[in-house]
């Protein structure tokens, strides 16, 4: 008891001596400054610039691109990220981002400055009312220009190149719904309106067809054809009869379009052709990626995002082999190479950390990006089938789908 009342002294001693010490202090600092005459021989410091809005160029470098980061994990953290996937230096590859949430849909428009995002906002966060939303960005300050509130429920799934589409002079945009009906909104982008929403019973989906026409496909293997007027409102639909069996048949609703012909694969590797390029879309044949000995070795397509096209119309499909029911979203450990207009496997290059999906840049010498199993992306020069570059710690948690920026 003596001992820790003789400490119980000592400190009440070293706080007394302490805010005595300090105070004085205080006093004497606030006497200095008060007294201190005012300095004119330094010159005057310059007024600092806030929220300085860097401006991107209006024509996009061919190695840049559009990474969608879903965020899958939660959904709300999500956003497009745009990746010079050329660059080596860290510091130096992201050129801007823009948020997407809850598997948020993306566009961008080649004859207009803008990108579009359709997504989804709650309330309260994760819970209460949903409020769908079209956001219109500016594609070189990555700013907000315009909110147009939805009237319906849109298509809400993974991120996928087709949910939306844009007429060929980038009028009309075509925007996919499901609530759980189907239907298609049309926005005419010069009023930043919506003109009509048309219902595509049984079919989802949006394929620009023609010069006012967009094309989904439907639950029976068919493909429909709604066409518009010059005001943006319903003129006409046309039904496709089914082209494959949905049971036994199945294909990847994920064409590649080259020159408005549009591939899509099937399961098993047959590739149905749609040509786009009229006013009603038109089935025109189909044939197979994969030859007889490779049937025997299951070699099939599969993956997320499972192809894509380089400027000179060569397709690159995401392969694997032993394919099975079920093994189509897997990826594979091969990409092919096609020239599909003479319908020839022109290269087969192996991915050894395993390709979920593919995208290629743009120009007369592509990159190939991969986005790879442990998701992250694999950039290879495909003219040498050689791995160029691993990118990663750019924001990714799932990049699961990559578009090319124009």
């Amino acid at each position: 008891m003596k001992v820790y009342t003789h400490f119980k002294n000592i400190i009440i001693v070293c706080c007394l001596l302490f805010s005595t010490t300090a105070f004085m202090a205080a006093h004497a600092s606030q006497k200095t400054v008060s007294d201190a005459a005012p300095r004119t021989d330094l010159p005057p410091l310059p007024i600092e610039k806030t929220g300085n809005v860097e401006v991107l160029p209006s024509q996009f470098p061919e190695t840049w691109m559009y990474v969608d980061e879903s965020s899958f994990m939660s959904m709300f953290g999500g956003k497009m990220i745009l990746l010079d996937v050329a660059e080596s230096k860290h510091s130096e590859r992201i050129k801007g981002t823009a948020d997407k949430n809850l598997l948020g849909n993306f566009i961008q428009a080649k004859k207009r400055p803008e990108f579009y995002i359709m997504e989804s906002f709650h309330s309260r966060g994760a819970r209460g009312p949903k409020t769908d939303v079209l956001t219109i960005y500016n594609k070189t300050t990555m700013a907000t220009s315009k909110e147009i509130i939805w009237p319906d429920t849109r298509l809400q799934s993974l991120p996928r190149r087709h949910a939306m589409a844009l007429t060929p002079d980038a009028k009309f945009l075509f925007v996919a719904n499901f609530s759980p009906a189907a239907s298609i909104t049309v926005v005419d982008l010069d009023t930043k309106e919506i003109t009509a929403t048309i219902g595509t019973p049984g079919c989802v989906l949006t394929f620009a067809t023609g010069k006012r026409s967009v094309s989904s496909l439907c639950s029976n293997g068919g493909m429909l054809t709604t066409v518009l007027d010059q005001a943006g409102k319903l003129k006409s639909q046309h039904r496709i009869k089914a082209f494959f069996d949905t049971d036994k048949t199945p294909i990847f609703e994920r064409p590649v379009i080259i020159d408005e012909i549009a591939y899509f694969p099937s399961f098993t590797g047959e590739v149905h052709v749609f040509d786009f390029s009229g006013e009603v879309a038109k089935y025109i044949e189909h044939w197979s990626l994969v030859t007889e000995e490779e049937k025997k070795k299951n070699w099939r397509p599969g993956g997320l995002v499972l192809n894509d096209t380089d400027e000179q119309g060569i397709m690159y499909q995401i392969m694997h082999p032993d394919g099975y029911d079920g093994s189509q979203t897997h990826g594979g450990s091969q990409v092919w190479l096609f020239d599909m207009k003479i319908k020839q496997r022109l290269k087969v290059i192996d991915i050894p950390s395993w390709a979920v999906s593919v995208a290629v840049t743009r120009g007369k010498e592509p990159l190939m990006v991969i986005t790879n199993g442990e998701l992250q992306l694999d950039v290879y020069n495909p003219r040498t089938g050689k791995l160029v570059q691993t990118i990663s710690d750019f924001g990714n948690v799932t990049p699961l789908l990559i578009h090319k920026a124009y």
